[in-house]
């Protein structure tokens, strides 16, 4: 009895609605196709809703189409649902971390082919270390014991550091621009770790460079102390310091890496009666030797230039590090008190420098 009455219900719904004659293949691809609320739609499903009426109900009252169709019940519920949201189409790719002025002018200068102006001082996408609470609070007390010192003290340090250079392309980048406009580029290759790669050791005073010390294999403890000895000693020994500090002439600057900071090498300086400068962990922003290992790694790889072995990069950083490095020493450590300042500034953080 209770299939007999929907059967009724439902013929009764037809003979009132008037039985539609089945569509054509080209009527219903269209047919198919869900078409948007239009604004009378709107309108009559907003009134319907202040009546209190369920989507079902809204859905069953729309006036019908010319097609004789309605909207489903799943199109006005989705409509009640999103009414009054701000539809925001998210943009493919991440954030830009440049604006779109700086954009045309990296364009500009790279085309030019000058790529060494302030501008694109650095082509490669910048990455932010970590700075813990610890360390942001040594590097602002370093920043703020150091930044009155005058350009007399500065001249009296030397800056050291590592760098490693890899055959496919400047280590630790991951980004670079290159030519769009103009000749076709050159292809590159990606090979893994780089191709092959070499760690050199080098020291910068304002009385001017070390000689550049290639280390083999990994720099560990007892070769740092090799090289202490054999390459940094002789050559600050000779330079031409100032008298009035006749125990050590100069101040040393290294980082923390565990071959700096172990006891014996600790003891070695203490042996020989060179001081160090007390420098803060995590502070590569502060060394202006890192900004010289920037200057020499993007001459090496100047316009996107790869090597097929060692044999052909070596005498390229060579030449790189006696002709074109010298030309910063002086403003580099000229520097030294705005960086200190910058620090100052943001609070112990990341700096642009």
């Amino acid at each position: 009895m209770k299939g007999f009455k929907t059967c009724e219900r439902r013929l009764t719904h037809l003979l009132h609605s008037g039985i539609r004659s089945r569509p054509s293949p080209a009527t219903a691809s269209i047919g198919n196709m869900a078409p948007r609320l239009s604004d009378f739609e709107k309108g009559q499903i907003d009134a319907l809703h202040r009546l209190c009426l369920t989507p079902r109900a809204i859905a069953a009252r729309l006036r019908p189409r010319p097609d004789k169709t309605r909207p489903s019940y799943k199109t006005v519920e989705r409509f009640l649902k999103n009414r009054g949201r701000k539809r925001v189409s998210k943009k493919p790719g991440p954030a830009r971390t440049i604006s779109p002025k700086l954009e045309r002018r990296l364009i500009r200068h790279v085309i030019t082919d000058r790529l060494t102006s302030p501008e694109v001082r650095i082509i490669a996408q910048r990455r932010k270390f970590f700075i813990s609470e610890k360390n942001r609070v040594k590097r602002l007390a370093f920043a703020r014991e150091y930044v009155h010192k005058p350009l007399s003290f500065w001249k009296n340090v030397i800056f050291s550091d590592e760098k490693i250079f890899r055959l496919d392309g400047p280590h630790g980048y991951n980004k670079t621009y290159q030519r769009t406009r103009g000749p076709e580029p050159a292809p590159t290759m990606r090979r893994h770790s780089g191709g092959g790669s070499a760690m050199f050791w080098g020291a910068m005073s304002w009385h001017g460079l070390s000689t550049l010390h290639r280390v083999q294999g990994s720099l560990n403890a007892e070769r740092y102390r090799q090289v202490m000895l054999n390459v940094m000693m002789p050559w600050a020994l000779e330079l031409p310091w100032r008298l009035d500090q006749p125990d050590c002439p100069f101040i040393f600057q290294q980082d923390n890496a565990p071959g700096h900071a172990a006891l014996s090498t600790r003891e070695l300086f203490d042996t020989v009666g060179i001081a160090l400068l007390d420098w803060p962990a995590r502070s590569p922003d502060l060394n202006p030797v890192e900004n010289l290992w920037a200057i020499v790694s993007r001459r090496v790889h100047w316009q996107g230039r790869q090597f097929m072995r060692l044999d052909d990069m070596l005498p390229v950083i060579y030449g790189c590090w006696r002709t074109e490095a010298p030309k910063y020493v002086e403003a580099l450590f000229e520097s030294m008190p705005r960086r200190l300042q910058a620090c100052i500034d943001a609070g112990g953080r990341q700096t642009k420098y």
